[in-house]
């Protein structure tokens, strides 16, 4: 081989060597940028005024619960002891076998105002479980705004006011409040918050998706305020009822129908913890996971763009780990962790999470992984999603 082909292969394999580190760089720049104009966006609406209202607009809170014996009575004394002059709270037992509905009947006994349906019922073809929940309990509402919140929240006395402020402030007919995540295991602690509260306040953008700009859109179900006129005009929860993630598909069909989706900071508004065991934090990601597979199937999404996302994921959160440990070239190994670092930490210290939380960024995302391939496999194999006791079927495989 001539001597300059064998150096020019060595100087493109080192340069080669280099395109991992440009990747996450641009990322880190691009996520960097993104987390602050999410941040300055998230503060000029904490400042908006308050509306003055001439008449406070009814509002319905509406609590789908299936089995969550363990939160529903803190969750609902926190609702009955609203601050809001004008409410009412329903919440439906969805067949629930762990004390829920016993404990329900107990709180309405307490509290006369409290409104309790029990459905033993499956949900018809065609619907999840929560999606028709919903649906029962938006057709017993009488509200001028309808607030679906879960079962395992626990919402300050401001919650249900400072959602109706900023969701006239900023026009929204459907505007979703992210919560204080509680977390106790040590799963909780390294995946929970990782996923729900980082990944969204880098990777999407909270102004574009209030003005309707922006192609993607998304919600979080622990709290979602709809306007009760503007529901029922998009079809409500029946237009979503097969999707298996109805906050983000109720947030599309609201922003497909031309009206306004906002994402504001809920940490002071109401406290939630999704999930108790690791089992619960892996079934329940991989539910979600599953589900957004799905959706992407259906809407056949381009082949290479899976694979460039996932060079970009590795480039992000594996190959800097990587090159620190294994190569020479850990001083830019060791910047870009550093930076990535520097972004968790600025995530933690906005929305007052536990600091140690920073340095379990690296497992949290390499779990992340580990529940993608398995959320592969199972599709894969055709497995049924289960949650709750109840089984999902019909979703696609790989090669379908």
């Amino acid at each position: 081989m001539p001597i300059s082909v064998r150096h020019f292969l060595e100087y493109a394999l080192e340069y080669l060597s280099l395109l991992p580190h440009l990747a996450a760089f641009l990322l880190l720049a691009l996520f960097s940028l993104q987390l602050a104009l999410n941040l300055r966006f998230l503060r000029s609406v904490r400042k908006m005024a308050p509306t003055p209202f001439p008449r406070f607009p009814r509002v319905s809170v509406l609590v789908p619960a299936r089995n969550e014996a363990a939160s529903i009575s803190s969750c609902v004394t926190s609702l009955l002891h609203q601050r809001y002059p004008d409410l009412e709270v329903i919440v439906l037992d969805d067949g629930s076998t762990d004390g829920t509905a016993q404990r329900l009947d107990a709180l309405k006994a307490r509290y006369p105002q409290l409104v309790v349906i029990h459905d033993t019922s499956d949900p018809p073809p065609g619907w999840n479980g929560k999606s028709y929940a919903c649906h029962r309990l938006a057709e017993r509402a009488t509200g001028d705004w309808l607030l679906f919140t879960d079962a395992d929240t626990i919402h300050s006395s401001q919650s249900v006011s400072q959602g109706i402020n900023q969701a006239t402030a900023l026009d929204a007919a459907l505007l979703s409040a992210f919560p204080h995540q509680l977390t106790g295991s040590w799963s909780e602690r390294i995946m929970v918050s990782f996923i729900i509260d980082f990944i969204p306040l880098i990777a999407l953008n909270f102004a574009a998706i209030w003005r309707g700009a922006g192609r993607r859109v998304a919600a979080n179900g622990q709290y979602l305020l709809a306007n009760a006129s503007k529901y029922r005009a998009v079809g409500g929860h029946a237009s979503v009822a097969h999707a298996l993630i109805d906050d983000f598909a109720l947030a599309r069909r609201f922003q497909d129908c031309g009206y306004t989706v906002a994402l504001v900071d809920g940490v002071d508004m109401l406290d939630c913890r999704m999930y108790r065991s690791f089992r619960e934090v892996w079934e329940g990601f991989s539910k979600n996971l599953l589900g957004a597979l799905a959706s992407s199937g259906q809407k056949r999404v381009s082949l290479w763009w899976a694979p460039l996302f996932a060079w970009c994921y590795a480039c992000l959160f594996v190959a800097p780990f990587y090159d620190l440990a294994f190569s020479d070239q850990r001083a830019l190994a060791g910047l870009e962790i550093l930076w990535l670092l520097l972004l968790r930490g600025l995530v933690v210290w906005r929305i007052k999470r536990p600091p140690d939380e920073i340095l379990t960024t690296p497992l949290a995302a390499w779990s992340v992984i580990a529940l993608g391939m398995g959320t592969l496999y199972q599709r894969w194999r055709k497995q049924d999603i289960v949650w709750k006791g109840r089984a999902y079927t019909g979703l696609p495989r790989l090669d379908s």
